[in-house]
């Protein structure tokens, strides 16, 4: 029994991690090859920065809130897709950081389906796919600082 709540720990760790470099965009490095278009880039760093908001609302889940969680994570990186994606990215790195939330919205999904199906081996391995994406790093290149913010928890 303690095996596998060491396991759900580590998965809630990795789980939050993972969204929180997800949704906000972190974990790029500190260099910007392209900096956003005026009203692109404006509309884009207000969505993150409600975006981010709404993920740090969230907290760290507790055991039985993985799945709310996952979902509700999903559902604002959607909203977040469609907002920015609805901007008209006009360069090459806004468009690889419009391309990348869409990326991640199935791993998200499949993450919440696996979490629905308590297999959480493979939630922390989509986890990983969500890193994989480097949203901070296409975000900085697209020059939106926002967006490459990680999101700090409120609880």
């Amino acid at each position: 029994m303690k095996t596998k709540f060491r396991s759900f720990a580590s998965l809630l760790v990795l789980v939050a991690v993972g969204v929180m470099l997800l949704a906000g965009c972190g974990g790029g490095s500190s260099s910007s090859s392209e900096g956003g278009s005026g009203d692109f880039a404006s509309g884009a760093e207000a969505a993150c920065k409600k975006a981010n908001g709404a993920i740090s609302a969230l907290g760290i889940p507790q055991q039985e809130q993985v799945v709310t969680y996952l979902q509700d994570t999903e559902q604002l990186i959607e909203r977040l897709h469609k907002e920015v994606a609805a901007l008209g990215p006009s360069g090459t790195a806004e468009t690889a950081y419009v391309e990348g939330l869409e990326e991640a919205i199935p791993v998200l999904t499949s993450m919440s389906n696996a979490a629905l199906s308590e297999n959480f081996d493979a939630v922390r391995e989509l986890s990983a796919g969500l890193v994989e994406i480097k949203l901070g790093e296409l975000a900085e290149a697209a020059g939106l600082k926002a967006c490459a913010e990680v999101p700090v928890s409120e609880s």
